[in-house]
């Protein structure tokens, strides 16, 4: 009798609840359907904006009552690892979730029959139960709501019904059904041992996203981990260790442990990408900290260089062929001398220069030069060692005793802005930055920019000395000539036959007789002459001046920079010519306008001596022609850039209109607002053109 009454109020209690089931049309199996179909029934379903709850302790609890539950011998779990909270991370509550949500969860997973075709639709009612927490929070609820019936029933599972009051107590929990199998049990075992390891992951993953500290960009893999997914599987888990029917295909569970072993696999391998990404980025963070405040330059090269914990820095002495003493380090001044293995032949012959002058000098004996090379990966340094000992032979400096991996390779990117191209930086013994990169003024004034500083530049290149600094190396005896105070044309182009007529245009003039009584002594030099190899070292070298001023700051300004410009500018013209008396330049112009001038010395002859100097009416003749010149597109190309590349130009040209001028890859162009395409266009059309030849983009 009693048992009717029971079974009655039992059947009752089901319909009951039967009520709270979901119910869905689509049918999905989610052992074949793909991640992203099941995420997007399940995401809909989720507070992004749930609170944060100690659900740490909670799992800490759960798991020892699973755990304490005797299945047989073969069920063994580990204990489970107590999770660490985050400090900063306080919890609201002591967390406990409502009863009544634990019983209609624990009722889904027990009275509901679990087949491929219902599982999903379960787990989804659950997660709809659980729509306001959080994803650690759904795993843990709905393991407290598994641990809730699963000892009592199991237990009861292995016990005698002849026992007292064993009968009364299967009705009430549902324990009618035969002992399960040891192979059922074993499997069991093994999906209860995986779901705990996947919930574990599953806490450890949110404590990591919880904790502020790391962003995106340190730890890129951070917020892209399918936490929906994991906490899919592991309610899926639980669903198949709940079911209370021992004739459950046993190929089903085997399906569920294959699916949850190659979930946790791809969970445990995140969360390791994550760890690592973290242990780089406080890396990183060490080491940029150290670039910015530096307790000295030993300090300064381990954080560039090596691992954190190494004590002895690996720097050899290539002229003595042994290793340097932190204690000789600390005593340096060092040009570090970063680059790869590539393509440096002029950069170790133009510090070879360097090296011995600072070896002559007993002053500049603290200063020192040390080869950083760098590679991309492990890979790299295999293929490159027989190249790594070849170059390193060449140096008579400081290297690095063996080829690696520089620790710091991303902070020196960001920090110093190396992108593959060589750069020196300069540092003192206390490991301060003097200059980030003064390889350009080296290229400009060899150990005439010593000490290197960033002042130091600034003189070197004041007024025109850049451009007499690399016109006396193509032509020395231009020296005597800015000494003798002469007239001075340099002159190039890349129309020979023009630059020619030039130079004979220049003779007619010398020999006048007018110049000759206005002791207007001038000389010249045809650029052109010279070898292709000779003409663009001095083109190099001119965009070595450019790319050194354009480190400084408020250089958009810079008179100086605006010359440069200018010079280079000219470079693919067909002819053009500077004019300096002695030291200091009159004119820097282009054809047709130069041309003209001297082609018209008898329109002006003999203002010569009225305006009391050559170089005063060259200049006066020049200035009223060149308006009636058509204006045209000045555009210049940067090769071998070996530092960031600059934004934005301002156009040299004072009548610009547009004055930006914009860069496309490594060419700066400026049309000064027009454009044409043959000398007769309207200039002063409001319109603006594209050119067949040259294609300008303006930057507003």
């Amino acid at each position: 009798m009693m048992s009717s009454k029971i079974m009655a109020s039992i059947a009752a209690a089901s319909s009951a609840m039967i009520s709270l089931q979901p119910s869905s049309s689509d049918e999905i199996n989610p052992f074949t359907a793909p991640d992203a179909v099941i995420s997007n029934h399940i995401i809909g379903i989720h507070d992004s904006q749930a609170p944060k709850y100690d659900v740490d302790s909670l799992f800490n609890v759960v798991s020892n009552i699973v755990k304490n539950t005797h299945l047989g011998q073969s069920l063994d779990l580990k204990r489970p690892k107590a999770v660490e909270l985050i400090e900063d991370r306080i919890p609201q509550s002591c967390f406990m979730p409502p009863f009544s949500t634990l019983k209609e969860i624990a009722f889904l997973m027990t009275c509901k029959p679990f087949s491929r075709s219902t599982a999903h639709e379960t787990v989804v009612g659950i997660l709809e139960k659980l729509r306001s927490y959080t994803w650690d929070a759904k795993a843990v609820i709905a393991l407290c709501a598994f641990a809730s019936d699963y000892g009592d029933t199991c237990r009861l599972s292995l016990m005698e019904p002849t026992k007292e009051n064993t009968l009364e107590l299967h009705i009430f929990r549902l324990g009618e059904e035969s002992k399960p199998s040891q192979s059922n049990l074993d499997l069991i075992s093994t999906l209860i041992d995986i779901t705990f390891k996947l919930i574990e992951g599953i806490l450890t993953l949110e404590k990591i996203i919880a904790d502020n500290t790391y962003s995106p960009r340190d730890v890129p893999t951070l917020y892209a981990a399918p936490r929906d997914l994991y906490t899919y599987w592991a309610i899926l888990a639980l669903l198949t260790c709940a079911d209370r029917k021992t004739d459950l295909d046993w190929n089903v569970k085997s399906e569920v442990v294959g699916k949850l072993n190659h979930v946790l696999m791809r969970l445990n391998k995140e969360v390791t990408e994550i760890e690592q990404h973290k242990e780089a980025g406080n890396d990183r963070t060490w080491r940029s900290r150290v670039l910015l405040s530096p307790s000295g330059i030993v300090e300064l090269l381990r954080a560039l260089i090596f691992p954190r914990e190494t004590v002895e820095l690996e720097i050899f002495d290539n002229t003595l062929q042994q290793v340097v003493s932190n204690d000789v380090l600390k005593t340096k001044n060092l040009l570090l001398f970063i680059s790869g293995l590539d393509n440096i032949e002029n950069e170790i012959s133009v510090l070879k220069s360097i090296h011995e002058a600072l070896k002559k000098d007993r002053e500049k004996q603290k200063h020192e030069i040390l080869w950083i090379p760098v590679v991309n990966d492990e890979t790299e340094i295999s293929e490159e060692q027989a190249k790594f000992k070849h170059v390193k032979s060449s140096m008579p400096w400081y290297v690095l005793q063996n080829l690696k991996v520089i620790k710091g390779k991303k902070v020196v990117e960001d920090e110093w802005h190396y992108q593959g191209k060589p750069i020196v930086v300069v540092t003192n013994p206390r490991g301060e930055v003097i200059h980030k990169n003064a390889l350009h003024m080296i290229f400009i004034s060899k150990i005439e920019a010593f000490p290197f500083r960033p002042e130091d530049e600034g003189n070197l290149i004041a007024q025109w000395n850049w451009f007499w600094n690399e016109a006396t190396k193509v032509h020395p005896e231009i020296r005597k000539w800015i000494w003798d105070d002469k007239y001075v044309f340099f002159y190039g182009g890349t129309d020979i036959g023009g630059t020619q007529r030039i130079g004979t245009l220049i003779e007619a003039i010398k020999k006048d007789p007018i110049i000759k009584q206005a002791d207007a002594p001038i000389e010249h030099f045809n650029l052109s002459k010279l070898d292709p190899n000779s003409t663009s070292k001095f083109w190099d070298n001119i965009s070595h001046c450019f790319l050194s001023l354009i480190q400084r700051n408020n250089h958009e300004q810079d008179p100086v920079l605006k010359d440069i410009q200018t010079l280079l500018s000219y470079k693919n013209e067909k002819s053009w010519i500077l004019l300096s008396k002695g030291g200091k330049v009159l004119v820097l112009g282009y054809d047709p306008v130069v041309t003209s001038t001297l082609e018209n010395f008898d329109e002006w002859r003999l203002n010569v001596q009225v305006l009391q100097g050559f170089g005063n009416e060259f200049v006066n003749y020049y200035n009223q022609n060149k308006p009636s010149v058509p204006d045209h597109c000045l555009h210049f190309e940067l090769n071998n850039i070996r530092t960031r590349i600059p934004t934005s130009i301002t156009c040299p040209e004072p009548s610009c209109r547009k004055k930006i001028m914009e860069i496309e890859t490594v060419c700066y162009k400026c049309c000064h607002g027009i454009h044409y395409q043959n000398p007769s266009e309207n200039l002063n059309s409001s319109e603006t053109h594209e050119s067949h030849v040259l294609k300008s983009k303006w930057a507003e």
